[in-house]
């Protein structure tokens, strides 16, 4: 039987990039509205670019970006950010075997692109027959084209929040954006109990000073998620 060639290193890195190109169509919007939800918080145009640039976390953005808005504590909106990307680690746990040989540059590198939609397309990637040879390029073709992506729809969404008048108050459609996010993935009980006891302590605790609602409530969702899910597995 004639021997495989695996895929060269640029042939890997197209196919990851063409791969994550359709799911670009949903990312416009959101990164369009995370623009703007800077700018609306009082950053100015470079702040609202830098945070993006060094985060790269939609959902952690908006929910900065509301923390800004309220004049919360510095660290109040770095823990809020971390609270909800809690996820990624869980992410590192799955892909880490797969990428064990790479040297820490490259990990760290892919770990600072790591997306919900690259980290799903890795593993499907990974878990596909043949070894691991160059499948590290096909994971940084999709994660790059999506940051590449991703700061080219902030910076316009920036660009028009800046030119918008105040008085046109566009808070709304960071609500909206969020409400987009959570219905298409709640899929199991722990998914539902997570989001129902998130927004009843968020309702519950919407009087703490800072926003402090937004990180009880999260983690009082993330502890929700994990008994329930708990409960399931015993």
């Amino acid at each position: 039987m004639p021997r495989v060639t695996p895929p060269s290193a640029r042939e890997e890195f197209l196919a990851g990039a063409f791969e994550i190109a359709p799911l670009l169509l949903g990312l416009v919007p959101f990164g369009f509205v995370a623009g703007i939800a800077s700018v609306s918080a009082g950053m100015t145009p470079l702040e609202g670019f830098a945070l993006s640039v060094l985060s790269f976390s939609g959902i952690a953005q908006l929910i900065v970006c509301q923390l800004v808005a309220a004049q919360s504590p510095v660290l109040v909106a770095i823990l809020a950010g971390s609270v909800v990307s809690l996820r990624f680690v869980m992410y590192s746990a799955t892909v880490s075997p797969h990428l064990a040989h790479l040297d820490r540059r490259w990990r760290a590198l892919l770990a600072s692109l790591m997306t919900d939609q690259s980290f799903s397309l890795t593993t499907r990637r990974f878990s596909a027959p043949g070894g691991p040879a160059n499948r590290h390029w096909h994971t940084l073709g999709m994660s790059l084209t999506m940051y590449v992506a991703w700061q080219l729809t902030v910076a316009i969404g920036i660009v028009a929040g800046a030119s918008i008048p105040k008085a046109w108050s566009l808070d709304f459609a960071v609500v909206l954006t969020f409400i987009a996010l959570l219905v298409p993935v709640v899929r199991t009980r722990a998914d539902l109990a997570a989001a129902v006891v998130a927004a009843a302590v968020a309702l519950a605790a919407a009087g703490l000073p800072y926003r402090l609602a937004l990180v009880v409530a999260s983690l009082a969702g993330i502890a929700a998620g994990m008994a329930i899910e708990r409960t399931r597995r015993r």
